[in-house]
Formats: structure tokens, sequence, C-alpha cells
């Protein structure tokens, strides 16, 4: 296919990021099941060596590739590269439905710059797909704090096309008129609105993208791909250090007792909330459930969801819990007995 093809015929990507715990899986989700993006595939990145957001994605569309372990913005570009290219190979072998467009989910810990500079660089992207749009989601009930602390964030906003607003029934609206002046100043070009339980339809986003202007990389973003440093984020077992942060993961293999284990997560999370960034993950219960448990900044407690009621659903799940944390350099934030059978969680 030349370059020249006609920008019309290029196959339209969304970019979707948003800190950590910003609600932003929740409104793909939604998005997903709507008209707009139904014939959509979907390529989902996650930090940690287990994810979740590809089990609760997994049945609003079955075309989804999972970049893990990897942040797409610095190691995880080869694996974004790769997961495009087959994507793209796959519709033309007819391996697949045919999809009229890729939404990509990026990490929480995502600067979208290097994505934006890849689709400037790679040739295969340059000739197949177009960079459509960045939407980025904020979350009303942390989002003042996330920007004043982490500058990924930050980079998410200025470098949006649109920046949704959510979770506004939880937070004051002071709050929310005042985030919403600080992503004003921070970039007054893009588009701006608001969603409380995820209630913002695809249609209205797609809309407000059309009218809002395309992010150009800049030369500097483009030499990001280059100069990033890749080194300092080494997978490792059971632990990722990156920008900033630290995963690790918490296998919990047998079946827990709801109750006994939401008053046990509760008050290690009192124990950890000052180094917390984000836990998720999916648990089995002991009356056979299984169910997902997510805590992010803002929130004031964990919230446990029912994903299934069958006990042998989502064989090819993992159960336990990411955690990430505030890296601390020189210090190992969390004891090797934080989810052992000292703690009682993993033995309930």
């Amino acid at each position: 296919m030349p370059t020249s093809l006609a920008k019309s015929a290029l196959i339209p990507v969304y970019l979707l990021t948003g800190y950590l715990g910003s609600g932003k899986t929740t409104l793909l989700a939604s998005w997903m099941r709507e008209a707009e993006l139904a014939a959509s595939a979907l390529i989902i990145n996650e930090v940690g060596e287990v994810g979740l957001d590809q089990h609760v994605l997994r049945g609003v569309t079955e075309d989804a590739a999972l970049v893990a372990n990897a942040c797409i913005c610095c190691t995880g570009l080869p694996g974004l590269e790769q997961a495009l290219a087959d994507l793209f190979w796959a519709r033309l072998q007819r391996k697949m439905l045919p999809y009229n467009a890729v939404v990509i989910e990026t990490t929480g810990l995502a600067d979208p710059l290097p994505i934006v500079a890849l689709f400037k660089t790679d040739a295969l992207l340059r000739e197949r797909y177009r960079l459509a749009g960045i939407v980025t989601v904020l979350s009303a009930t942390s989002g003042i704090p996330v920007l004043a602390q982490y500058p990924e964030a930050v980079s998410q906003v200025g470098a949006s096309n649109l920046v949704i607003i959510s979770k506004t029934d939880l937070a004051p609206a002071g709050d929310v008129a005042a985030l919403k002046d600080i992503v004003s100043g921070l970039n007054p070009g893009a588009g701006l609105a608001t969603s409380a339980k995820a209630s913002f339809p695809a249609r209205a986003m797609l809309e407000m993208l059309q009218k809002t202007p395309t992010f150009v990389a800049s030369e500097e973003s483009v030499e990001t791909i280059q100069s990033h440093d890749h080194d300092s984020d080494r997978a490792h077992a059971h632990e990722h250090a990156h920008h900033g942060a630290q995963t690790q993961f918490f296998p919990l293999p047998t079946p827990l007792t709801r109750k006994i284990f939401w008053a046990q997560l509760e008050r290690w999370i009192q124990k950890h909330r000052s180094s917390l960034l984000r836990i998720k993950g999916l648990v089995r219960i002991s009356d056979g459930s299984l169910v997902t448990v997510q805590w992010s900044l803002g929130d004031t407690q964990a919230e446990m969801a029912l994903f299934s009621t069958q006990a042998d659903a989502v064989l090819d799940c993992q159960t336990g819990l990411t955690v990430i944390i505030k890296k601390v350099f020189g210090k190992d934030e969390f004891l090797p007995d934080d989810f052992s059978d000292n703690s009682g969680i993993g033995r309930l």
C-alpha cells in the first residue's frame, strides 16, 4: 500500500489513556457495547505479570490483544507495534472479522508521547493506520492531587484531544469545577466532558474528537523513543519497577471467605495507604463465585463486584491481586509476609 493512500482509507486508532484508577476500563467496556465501536479491535496494555482488564473486557469483544508486564510508552513499544501488525495481517487474511477501528487502552502509567511518535516513525503504522484521537480519563475524586504529583498524568492531559472527567457523581461540584479549570490551563485546545457512572457515550466521544485537532508529534517527542530509558524497566519475577512505581502480584489460588477477606484487605489498605497507587485482581470466593477487587487513589474503600457465579468460569485466569505502589528506591515497600500465610489473607 503506497504512503500516498488517502487518509480516509487508513484504519483509525483511538488511544485511551488516564492515570491509575481513573475509570477508563469501565468507560471503555461501555463504549465497546455501543454500535459506534462494536466493530473495533482492542489492544489492552497492563503493567504486572497478571492482567485484569482483558478478562473484564472479554464479554464485549473477542478481538482483543494484550500487551502485559510492560508499558507501551517504553519497553512495550515493540509489543504494541507487533500487536497492530498482527491485527492488520489477520484482518487482511480474513482470520478474524473485519474491524473498522482500533482502540488502544494504555496502562495508567504510560506517557502518550512515545506512542504518538511511533505512528510517525513506524512504516507499517504510517501506511496502514492513522491516530484519530487521544482521550484521557481523569477521576474527579483524585484528579487534582494526581496532576499535582504525577508527571505522567500531566503528559496524558497535555497530549489529549479530549479529556473526560469521570466519577463526577462521587465528588463535590466544587472539586469538579476546579479540576476543569486545571485541565483547561494544561490543554486549552482539548475538548472537555464529564461522566458519572460511565455514562458518557461513545457517539459523543467520537463527535468531540472530530471537533478538536489531531495531536501532531513534534521532533522532540519522536526522539523520546530513542532517548527513553528502557533498561530501567526490566521486569523480573513478581515485581516490575516502572515510572516511579513498583508492581507486584500476590497469587491467591484457593477460595477465600468473603467477609474475612474483605476485613483483612481493608486493614491492609489502611496500613499501606500512603504508598498505594492501585489494587486490582480476581479472587475466588468460598461460595464458588469469582469477584473483581479494585482500589485506586481517591477511593475511601476497596470495591468488590461479582464477575462470575460459576466455579469453573474463566479457567485461564490466575486469581490474586496486582498491587502498584510508589517506588521508594533502596527500600522494599512490601514486606514478604504482607500477603503470605502470616497475614492470614492467603489461607482464609
